[in-house]
């Protein structure tokens, strides 16, 4: 029986863990608000709610199949392929944060301990610098294509 609930906590746990970015994200925002002052406003909870849709929208419906059938020109056609672009960036970020967590974790042999937020925090500049070059050289494919501005 302890067995079975540590298992559904596993996965559980694993079908979360995407939410922790965004629930930080949206934890910070509110925090910048109050220590700033401010009054803490609903963009918080907005955030986290339009993520959570935005998940399942792009989790749940078969994008790739109703792609085809749309005409080429219409409005609907380039909000799909909007949507699809997205989704598949989100994925190529998503596995390029995995491997640099994952190269960090193999190098880093303790998790907690000296210099383990030094690490992290070169695990997630590296991150960022790969998607910056990843950035600009779709863009420069576009650019070339003549699609870019």
């Amino acid at each position: 029986m302890v067995l079975r609930t540590r298992g559904k906590a596993r996965r559980l746990t694993r079908r979360l863990l995407p939410l922790a970015p965004i629930l930080l994200f949206a934890g910070m925002l509110a925090l910048m608000q109050w220590v700033a002052g401010m009054p803490v406003t609903w963009l918080w909870l907005k955030t986290i709610l339009v993520s959570l849709a935005t998940m399942a929208v792009v989790r749940f419906l078969p994008w790739d199949r109703w792609l085809f059938r749309l005409r080429a020109g219409s409005f609907l056609f380039q909000m799909a392929l909007f949507t699809l672009f997205v989704r598949h960036f989100a994925f190529v970020l998503a596995a390029e944060g995995r491997r640099a967590l994952t190269a960090r974790s193999l190098s880093v042999p303790h998790r907690y301990g000296p210099g383990w937020f030094r690490s992290l925090a070169w695990a997630v500049g590296a991150f960022f610098t790969r998607s910056i070059v990843r950035a600009e050289r779709f863009y420069a494919a576009q650019w070339v294509r003549g699609i870019g501005e």
